[in-house]
């Protein structure tokens, strides 16, 4: 009876499980057509934000994201300077190949690499774009394949610093406004990309977030970022968009806040200027809730979009797709990383770094590697113990690193904004 049973099921169980594979494989897509919207939250360390395990500063909206999206434990940046590293972001190309080097001076060729608004706009995508900072203006080359570029900066000679960028809440309405613009978006397939300036210098959060925060003002512009984001995903899912579309939450690079000596970001390769948070949410938010352990790197945010949208990878791109690391046996993925902004901007040396597994390896005039598992606050140089992994690591950075081409002239009223901004000798990088 039993066994007869057992043979009445076998069918019944068969099937549940084609169901049950079929959804699993329908989960992680592809979803030709789906929207598309990236998110960057400039100058955004992961380990100030409570999904990474922060206790400083509440971001409910970031943490009812981060319910719906996959998250990436070690997230890595390969710049930690603005403009180069959008760069990267939206081309899947490093900042080594695809030639800016500096946020002053050079100009991203976007005709000459795989870029993801053209490649979207291609496969009948709207495409636009809302940026907070002037760095990003889009004659920066960044504008290329966008339908609307919308950068909001006036450039009157005689404005004050603060007018040369804007807040994130102008920025949101300038998005939401093209949105609303598209007509009936459920029917029209859109890329997004919506830049925040915010939690980058200077901290000044508004209230309430300056008095809650006061003796952490960074992380009080955290907070006030968290509370525009939480209004834009309101505004998604009453439009019905929220949940069929893909969404990438990240942050270009992160901020030193006094550690290794630096009270922002630019001149050094350590892992607080480096490590960001990437956050990555699917359609029907499929693998929500869930982490990858292994690398990831900011190259791999456009060849993700283009496999979860159903498009071709095309040459040249130095990424792969992040849903590839949620296989244990994946490949480790090394992370090359540079800034030049010592040299262009003080004389100082450039420096690059290779990051592999637990070990961060810095070619500068002293060499320096570290074992981030044993010492993620990179205190501990262990270079004189772990020889073979510094001649491995070194031998392997050797070949990413090519020869700086000058930066272009800047015409004075640009070198004056700019320098208000802190984007010049003896400021802030971008």
């Amino acid at each position: 009876m039993k066994r007869l049973t057992l043979w009445l099921l076998l069918p019944l169980l068969g099937a549940l499980a084609a169901v049950a594979g079929c959804r699993r494989g329908a989960g992680t897509g592809p979803f030709p057509g789906a929207p598309v919207i990236v998110i960057s939250i400039d100058t955004l360390r992961s380990d100030h934000l409570p999904a990474y395990g922060y206790k400083g500063v509440e971001t409910p909206a970031l943490d009812a994201f981060r319910r719906d999206a996959l998250l990436f434990e070690r997230a890595w940046s390969h710049t930690p300077l603005t403009l180069p590293s959008h760069a990267s972001i939206l081309s899947g190309v490093l900042p080594n190949h695809h030639g800016v080097r500096d946020n002053l001076g050079y100009r991203f060729d976007a005709a000459a690499h795989p870029y993801l608004p053209h490649l979207l706009k291609q496969a009948g995508y709207a495409t636009g774009a809302a940026v907070s900072a002037y760095v990003l203006r889009g004659d920066t080359g960044l504008g290329h394949g966008f339908d609307r570029y919308d950068d909001g900066v006036t450039r009157r000679p005689t404005e004050a610093m603060g007018n040369s960028q804007r807040s994130g809440g102008e920025t949101v309405r300038a998005a939401l406004a093209w949105l609303g613009g598209l007509g009936d978006a459920a029917e029209k397939p859109f890329f997004l990309f919506l830049h925040l300036y915010e939690p980058h210098t200077p901290y000044a959060p508004p209230e309430p977030f300056a008095t809650r925060y006061r003796a952490a003002p960074y992380d009080g512009e955290i907070a006030a970022t968290d509370a525009l984001l939480g209004g834009f995903f309101d505004e998604l899912k009453s439009r019905g968009l929220y949940d069929k579309a893909v969404i990438v939450v990240l942050s270009d690079h992160g901020e030193g806040l006094g550690e290794h000596g630096e009270p922002e970001h630019g001149i050094f390769l350590y892992r607080e200027a480096l490590q960001v948070p990437l956050l990555l949410k699917l359609p029907g938010s499929s693998l929500g809730g869930t982490s990858v352990a292994g690398t990831a790197r900011l190259v791999d945010v456009t060849p993700t979009l283009l496999a979860l949208t159903g498009r071709p990878l095309p040459a040249g791109m130095d990424g792969a797709s992040l849903l590839d690391l949620r296989d244990e046996k994946a490949p480790v993925r090394d992370v090359y990383a540079e800034t030049w902004y010592p040299r262009l901007h003080f004389g100082w040396s450039e420096l690059t770094s290779l990051v592999r597994d637990r070990f961060h390896y810095i070619e500068a005039p002293r060499p320096e590697l570290y074992d981030l598992a044993s010492d993620p606050g990179e205190t501990r140089n262990v270079l004189e113990q772990e020889r073979r992994t510094f001649a491995s690591l070194r031998q392997a950075l050797a070949p990413l690193v090519t020869p700086l081409t000058a930066p272009s002239a800047v015409d004075a009223e640009t070198a004056g904004r700019l320098a208000s901004l802190g984007y010049l000798a003896g400021g802030a990088a971008g």
